[in-house]
């Protein structure tokens, strides 16, 4: 995330999914990890910030819903924590 809130970039560096259900995460297998670049709260309404199966934006993939939930929920976390905090991190 850069000083103005926009994601620079996501990676997952760990998983615990079973292998092929989550591969889609993994940067080295899919772009769909790639679908977060450039975005941030001000250009993307919270009510986004879901899948596509609840009403928002990012796709889910066949068999994994969980997964992408919680990638999602946890970026947005980021992006959150990244505004309430904007003025320490500068400062850091």
């Amino acid at each position: 995330v850069d000083a103005q809130g926009k994601i620079l970039g996501v990676r997952v560096l760990t998983h615990k999914e079973t292998p092929g259900l989550a591969d889609k995460i993994e940067a080295s297998r899919s772009d769909w990890i790639k679908v977060f670049d450039g975005l941030s709260l001000e250009n993307t309404a919270l009510d986004k910030w879901k899948v596509k199966k609840d009403g928002g934006q990012f796709d889910q993939f066949a068999g994994a819903t969980i997964t992408p939930r919680a990638v999602v929920k946890t970026v947005l976390q980021g992006l959150q924590f990244q505004a309430r905090h904007a003025e320490q991190l500068k400062a850091e």
